[in-house]
């Protein structure tokens, strides 16, 4: 990297000597061709993109024109842009030349106002889903859901396990999402993963003994979970997922009355976790632990390195229900819809909840192609899981420590009130999240840029 810092010393006439011995800068009404930015750009360690090679300095008036073209052309930088009115130059730099590093030593210039890299500014995505502006809108705004549209949305090698009621597969949001087990053969009555069922195209049953390969819904849960996740977005059809890209793997261990027992649901975790699911969405709760579930949880965290996302609890009580309490789950609770900083009234509190997501008012798919709106901790989790998905489709490498680091410093923290650890670490802020680039685990539990 070429140094250039004892340059800003030099007198202005040293200065203006150069640029006379120079070709001359364009002139105010002249300008070069810039990169596409829709295609390239780099990071500043807060993660905020800008045009490679870029940087933009206004200089402080009155300068004479020599001294101020040779200020300019200290970093080797070439003028390709200048708005006179807002006296600002637009710089393009050596290659060798780094853009934060010139921005920072042009801003320490006593005739530099100030330097900064040419960030880049996109468009925030709002779906073009009908139901989106109406019913939508108001939680995704709250979580900065178009801002981390605009970054991502999901990747189909991600795949998000919904242990529930089950998933209307051929709901015609859901349809395209749902899991392909191309390693069994349908029919043979042979359990060729050896995940544990058999024939399980698209997912499985274990509310049925034995398990069976048809994880239908027959209650509706499972498929508002789904759609909260995953729904088919930005397609001018009913409503908007939080993960469009990502794969959805349909676990039923939850019956027709919403209701299962701690051995289907743990074979459902190891099963999900066996057949390649990165994220385990547990949309449910218990008041007391389970022997069973805790060790099913701690088979699918520490020997498959899922990351499993779960409900509070919806009695409004301090106590968060299992199995989000235990360490190897990340625990999420709900803010009220008409003042998203405070909790919804129904969630349950307590030091083991990690983040606040939206659980109030939510509109998502439902049985028989339909639609419909939900409230309760268990929609505020599939959120998480959400963009937990997109974290993981901008970079599969990251583990449970890597984002639970994103998620605690990305959230907006809100005030506990008389509910001490009510939102953990924050709300949910997706925009933030993704835009987010400095942590990566080297050990469990310790993170660094």
């Amino acid at each position: 990297m070429r140094t250039f810092r004892w340059l800003w010393s030099l007198p202005l006439l040293v200065a203006a000597f150069l640029l006379a011995n120079s070709a001359p800068y364009p002139s105010a009404s002249s300008q070069v061709l810039a990169p596409d930015v829709g295609l390239l750009s780099a990071h500043s360690a807060d993660g905020a993109q800008f045009v490679p090679g870029e940087v933009l300095v206004k200089c402080r008036l009155p300068l004479p024109p020599a001294a101020e073209a040779a200020v300019l052309r200290l970093a080797g930088g070439v003028v390709i842009e200048h708005n006179p009115t807002l006296g600002l130059y637009r710089l393009r730099l050596p290659e060798e030349i780094d853009v934060q590093q010139a921005s920072a030593l042009y801003s320490e210039l006593p005739w530099v106002e100030y330097a900064e890299p040419n960030y880049i500014v996109r468009a925030a995505i709002v779906p073009d889903d009908p139901f989106y502006p109406t019913k939508q809108a108001w939680y995704y705004d709250a979580i900065n859901a178009p801002a981390g549209w605009d970054i991502e949305r999901g990747k189909p090698a991600i795949i998000v396990a919904v242990l529930d009621t089950g998933v209307q597969v051929e709901h015609p949001e859901l349809e395209a999402k749902v899991w392909i087990n191309a390693r069994e053969v349908l029919g043979n009555d042979i359990d060729d993963d050896k995940n544990d069922c058999i024939d399980d195209v698209h997912g499985c049953n274990f509310v049925t003994l034995p398990p069976t390969s048809d994880p239908s819904d027959d209650h509706g849960h499972g498929t508002m979970v789904a759609g909260i996740l995953a729904a088919r977005s930005n397609n001018d059809l009913g409503v908007a997922g939080t993960a469009w890209g990502v794969t959805l793997l349909p676990v039923k261990v939850l019956d027709s009355v919403g209701a299962g027992t701690a051995s289907d649901v743990a074979q459902g975790i190891v099963y999900a976790a066996k057949s390649g699911a990165q994220i385990i969405n547990l949309s449910m709760a218990r008041p007391s632990p389970s022997r069973a579930l805790e060790e099913a949880v701690k088979e699918a965290h520490d020997v498959f390195g899922a990351i499993l996302v779960g409900a509070s609890g919806n009695e409004g009580e301090e106590g968060v229900g299992y199995p989000a309490a235990y360490p190897g789950v990340i625990a999420v609770s709900s803010f009220d819809r008409f003042d998203p900083n405070t909790r919804a009234s129904f969630s349950n509190w307590g030091p083991e909840v990690n983040v606040a997501a939206p659980g109030m008012g939510v509109f998502s798919t439902h049985l028989h192609g339909g639609y419909a709106t939900g409230e309760g901790t268990s929609f505020a989790t599939a959120f998480v899981s959400g963009l937990i998905a997109l974290l993981l489709s901008q970079d599969s490498s990251r583990n449970d420590d890597d984002i639970r680091a994103l998620l605690r410093i990305s959230v907006d923290d809100l005030p506990d009130g008389d509910t001490p650890y009510w939102d953990g670490w924050g709300r949910l802020n997706m925009g933030k999240a993704l835009n987010t680039h400095a942590f990566h685990s080297v050990v469990p539990g310790v993170v660094k840029d």
